[in-house]
């Protein structure tokens, strides 16, 4: 098990970019000593509890029960009114995760509620398994060992390299930067990028991107990289008329959010061999049996559970940001505020 300063917890970080800046408050401490954690954080329980603590909080794990926490901590696990009325003394809750769409921000906001997140604490992992997914598939890692455990050995003619390959990264903010940076250490011949606003440092060395529209990354890239946001804006951004600009051969990657890809579209082209994907996200989570995705011949394509933000590292990060988003907010200098009551 990983201890904090293993997982390079010496410092939080910041609000990432783009992020919208809750108004200033005039410094003055708030009677904030207890917290009750109401979801498990995905680390070994004595951890978070130390976490917390050293932030100087008494705290109660409370994953059913009510307490008189004056905040809760929460990862995914609904936030509605009947678990607010548990805890009545609430005054703000603590999102371990960057979603908050899980949140009833009116039921907060009319109970004085404040709310803070995570933004940025598994760059580097989402990052990593995005590239990890396209090797996934150019080299067929997943068939070759159900090839070698089903008593064969040859496997196919080869798979392909990522080196010479085009590159598309679609969403540009911290995660899509990062993954646009470990791709080019594997010497594409072009790495094409989109943003709704163009990102200089993609365009930069060492990154030394190229600035496209959507319709142009499709059609050239060999490996498309999702990374954007599911919002209203986004839900089906990647639709049937982009999915259709791919090759054969090409490889769609998705670690963002499930929703911002036509899901039932995808599974279709898939299907058809008209592309390949690695996966990690989707539009419903856990998969339902019936998923036409779970249909798709498994050379067309990879999946992963939902873990690209799921290494040791980032979760204890995760937890070490909860934990001084509660101190900043108890000292009257709230951060990573998406909820000011």
């Amino acid at each position: 098990r990983l201890g904090p300063r293993a997982a390079g917890l010496h410092a939080a970080p910041g609000a990432g970019a783009g992020r919208w800046a809750a108004p200033a408050l005039a410094p003055s401490r708030r009677c904030l000593s207890k917290v009750a954690v109401v979801q498990d954080q995905q680390i070994p329980q004595e951890d978070a509890v130390a976490t917390l603590k050293g932030q100087g909080f008494e705290v109660e794990w409370a994953l059913a029960a009510g307490s008189d926490a004056e905040a809760i901590v929460t990862v995914t696990s609904p936030v509605t009114e009947e678990v607010l009325d548990r805890h009545p003394k609430c005054k703000v809750v603590a999102v371990s995760f960057t979603g908050f769409n899980h949140v009833d921000l009116e039921a907060c906001k009319k109970r004085g509620i404040s709310v803070v997140n995570v933004p940025a604490y598994s760059t580097d992992a989402v990052a990593e398994l995005s590239v990890g997914l396209a090797l996934s598939v150019f080299r067929e890692i997943p068939g070759g060992e159900r090839t070698i455990r089903g008593g064969g050995w040859a496997h196919s003619i080869g798979g392909l390299e990522l080196r010479n390959k085009v590159i598309g990264i679609v969403g540009l903010g911290d995660i899509g930067i990062r993954t646009a940076e470990l791709f080019r250490a594997f010497g594409p011949s072009e790495l094409l990028g989109w943003s709704r606003q163009e990102k200089p440092k993609f365009a930069a060395a060492p990154i030394a991107g190229k600035h496209v529209g959507l319709e142009e990354l499709f059609e050239r890239s060999d490996v498309v990289s999702v990374h954007v946001a599911l919002n209203a804006h986004t839900i089906g951004f990647v639709n049937k008329s982009l999915l259709e600009r791919l090759r054969p051969a090409s490889v769609l990657v998705n670690v963002a959010r499930g929703g911002v890809i036509d899901q039932k579209a995808m599974a279709q082209l898939l299907s058809q061999r008209r592309f390949r994907a690695g996966l990690d996200v989707f539009e419903t989570e856990p998969i339902p049996a019936d998923d036409p995705i779970l249909g798709v011949p498994a050379d067309q394509v990879v999946l992963t559970p939902h873990v690209a933000y799921k290494s040791q590292e980032a979760l204890l990060r995760r937890m070490a940001i909860t934990a001084g988003n509660l101190r900043a907010f108890a000292d009257g200098k709230p951060r990573n505020v998406v909820l000011q009551a």
